[in-house]
């Protein structure tokens, strides 16, 4: 069985595997896109509250500063005066610093004063954390510390920073001045510092998310419209493949057609003689329309099954017996044009591995072409042998040759170089001979005319 014509393709996965990785590679990208700004926003935020914590512990040290002026770290003794001052002073702090929790000032280990923001004056000091002891601060020196503690008020356990500033008097006593501030302190500052870069992150992920959205609805709009033009494709493919058919069958039944009713008028008219018929040709004319008619059959059964996969493997070929067969079947075609065949000889060769149907009707149809074109009392040469470690037939003749600009475009479909032509005897013939594993190629005959070469992989030999 041969298919020299090419079945309508069924849906082409690979496209949607393409596309499918397209998208998947998209959102990869998005996704690593998004990762990235999440990661930097990460570093921003860290930055900003380390930025912030650090503008606390300024802010604080600024207040320690004002209030050691008053407080018992620049005096051993505070008068009563000094002392509601002082308290003034820690009110003002209160009402110009909401995040201000609480101020206090002790005297080796010793509060003397606790002020809680809001005029809680017995709410607890927060718990100094575990290894923090006052400094051992030389005299006329001091030392400031923060930390991180929490607080219980009404119930509630509140996370807040202690600043802490020791000082030595000249009596050698150790005077520690606390002020406690509530944790919204440094994310009041970080807010500052995040809104901004916030604010651009969410319009970088919206622009993200926009544009990933924006790609996948091209990407499935492109493959929707690539699902109706292949829908549309395979259609026309249909359409093409049953005119093609349609042309092969012409075309392969027009050639036996023709030899069967060139035999038949010469058999009426070897009937006719007025000397009588001679038995012999009637015999060689009548065994020729057999034959032909038996190949007719063969061809036919090719064309039923040509829709259906080919699941055969080549046989050996016999070439000798492909070049007689074919030179048979167009012997009456040869002698009407005027048009001798021969089969030069050769050296022995080994079988060919093809499908035989296949390699007769390719051969058949580059003979056809070769008699259409060679003039009339010229010869169309036949030769077998061997070529790049390949098998070769050439076929030869003493035609107009093909142009070299047009040596590849003839085996095309539908090209012919005779108005009365169909185009389809050389893409058969091509089609046929590389579903057999070789190929054809258009050559130029020195002295003029055409000269077409079929090779072919040799028949793997039996072992011995």
């Amino acid at each position: 069985m041969t298919a020299p014509l090419t079945q309508p393709s069924a849906p082409r996965h690979g496209i949607w595997r393409l596309e499918i990785i397209l998208l998947l590679a998209l959102l990869t990208t998005a996704l690593g896109a998004g990762g990235v700004l999440h990661f930097l926003k990460w570093q921003h935020d860290k930055q900003a509250h380390l930025a912030a914590t650090e503008t606390v512990l300024q802010e604080g040290e600024a207040l320690l500063d004002t209030l050691n002026g008053l407080s018992m770290a620049s005096t051993t003794n505070l008068t009563p005066v000094r002392w509601r001052q002082f308290s003034t002073l820690v009110d003002s702090a209160f009402a110009v610093r909401k995040d201000v929790q609480s101020i206090s000032v002790s005297r080796d280990g010793v509060t003397l004063f606790h002020r809680q923001a809001g005029g809680l004056r017995d709410a607890p000091r927060p718990p100094r954390p575990p290894g923090m002891t006052p400094a051992d601060t030389p005299p006329g020196e001091s030392e400031t510390e923060m930390s991180q503690g929490s607080l219980e008020i009404g119930g509630v356990r509140q996370p807040v920073f202690v600043i802490t500033r020791t000082q030595r008097l000249s009596d050698g006593s150790q005077v520690m001045t606390e002020a406690t501030f509530k944790r919204e302190a440094v994310g009041a500052e970080e807010q500052t510092a995040r809104a901004l870069v916030s604010s651009l992150f969410a319009f970088a992920v919206g622009v993200l998310i926009l544009s990933f959205t924006v790609c996948a609805g091209v990407l499935l709009a492109a493959v929707a419209r690539d699902r109706r033009r292949e829908a549309r494709a395979r259609q026309e493919e249909h359409l093409a493949f049953s005119g093609v058919l349609a042309n092969g069958i012409l075309h392969d039944f027009r050639n036996p057609m023709s030899a069967v009713r060139l035999d038949a008028q010469m058999l009426g008219k070897e009937l006719s003689r007025d000397d009588g018929f001679r038995p012999e040709r009637v015999r060689d004319l009548a065994g020729r329309i057999a034959r032909t008619m038996a190949r007719m059959d063969k061809i036919f059964q090719e064309f039923l099954f040509l829709a259906r996969p080919a699941d055969e493997r080549p046989e050996p070929v016999d070439l000798d017996q492909v070049v007689r067969e074919c030179a048979d079947t167009l012997a009456p075609r040869a002698e009407q044009a005027g048009v001798t065949l021969r089969a030069l000889p050769h050296d022995p060769l080994p079988s060919a591995a093809a499908y035989p149907f296949a390699l007769r009707r390719a051969l058949l149809n580059v003979l056809v072409n070769a008699i259409q074109f060679a003039p009339r009392g010229s010869e169309v040469t036949v030769t077998l042998g061997l070529h790049d470690a390949l098998l070769a037939i050439e076929v030869l003749d003493r035609g107009p040759g093909i142009p070299a600009a047009r040596r590849e475009a003839v085996f095309d479909m539908f090209v012919t170089g005779r108005p009365e032509g169909t185009g389809l005897g050389l893409f058969l013939a091509r089609t046929a001979v590389r579903r057999c594993g070789g190929d054809i190629e258009a050559l130029a005959r020195d002295g003029g005319g055409a000269r077409l070469r079929i090779t072919l992989p040799a028949a793997p030999q039996p072992p011995s």
